[in-house]
């Protein structure tokens, strides 16, 4: 799919969201001062990334990268631009918390069983960012209810080492050999930097006291970045990922404690879509690298639950 295609979804939409009229905004989701609003919270973020290595069709290796339940902290503000405009901006910190990767080769190309396996339990979440930024636009708004259209930007870094594990590989035939890593023995490193471009719908319903509000992503990466060191061999594969859809969504509910307070429980969902793209490997050895189209592959998924304050200023 051409890489323009990915954006006229972006385009139409900004057209669509300053076309449509919209009815004067009321504040009850502004600042005091109708301007700023701001959160802060804390929650747990599952994690799973996949990484892949092709020879044309074939299916040479995947590794399953998956952390669960990792504490993240998180911060966001709003700012009410007027026009019915709206700008919004959110960071997640994921801490550093345990994992799990499961690695497995396909070598033997006239069998469909994989002929290497090893298992990393003692795999550790170096660092987890998230971010994005977003604007959208008031289309429908009562005393109650608010509909917006809009669209942002998201940058997503992610980073896991494995240790020690154990391994079943095939040497003479197949899963004959059977041992294990050192412990605490650095086996592979690996990250992934995904920057993304996206159109949204969002609404926001109020209850009395209570606000509910969600909305829905859709839109492309501008390719994965991903690095991944393999200490034991001695080599760095570098791979830049085609564009690839990705999707997300988030709900959220408020409960308002004071005309300028509330607490809040939300949940957040992204998922990248699979897309191959070059790779780059090199020895940190020697100088010596070699260059291959297609050869690599990457996904990406997180989803977390929280909960916080929420202020006006």
């Amino acid at each position: 799919m051409p890489i323009r295609s990915f954006y006229l979804p972006l385009i139409a939409s900004a057209v669509l969201v300053t076309a449509l009229p919209a009815r004067a905004q009321d504040n009850f989701y502004s600042s005091s001062d109708g301007s700023v609003s701001a959160f802060a919270g804390i929650g747990l973020t599952n994690l799973q990334a996949g990484e892949y290595v092709y020879d044309g069709s074939h299916k040479l290796s995947q590794l399953d990268w998956e952390s669960k339940n990792v504490p993240t902290a998180k911060l966001g503000a709003t700012l009410e631009l007027g026009y019915n405009w709206r700008l919004k901006g959110k960071l997640d910190f994921g801490m550093k918390g345990d994992g799990h990767m499961v690695d497995r080769d396909w070598v033997d190309y006239s069998i469909d069983d994989w002929t290497h396996q090893s298992v990393h339990p003692d795999t550790k979440l170096d660092h987890y960012l998230n971010g994005t930024i977003e604007a959208d636009r008031t289309i429908y708004q009562t005393d109650s209810t608010r509909l917006a259209l809009g669209g942002g930007l998201g940058y997503s870094d992610v980073q896991w080492s494995a240790y020690g594990g154990s391994y079943v590989y095939s040497s003479y035939s197949l899963h004959d050999t059977v041992g294990t890593f050192a412990d605490g023995e650095k086996g592979i490193t690996y990250r992934q930097k995904i920057p993304v471009a996206f159109v949204s719908a969002n609404a926001e319903q109020r209850i009395g006291a209570l606000t509910l509000a969600g909305g829905l992503h859709g839109g492309a990466t501008f390719g994965i970045s991903d690095i991944d060191d393999h200490w034991m061999r001695y080599l760095r594969f570098t791979d830049d990922m085609k564009p690839a859809q990705m999707i997300g969504a988030n709900v959220s509910l408020d409960y308002q404690l004071l005309p300028s307070a509330s607490i809040y429980v939300a949940g957040d969902y992204q998922k990248v879509y699979h897309a191959k793209g070059d790779t780059k490997v090199e020895s940190t050895l020697y100088p010596a690298s070699a260059k291959y189209d297609d050869a690599a592959g990457a996904d990406f998924q997180a989803w977390s639950v929280s909960f916080g304050v929420k202020g006006t200023f």
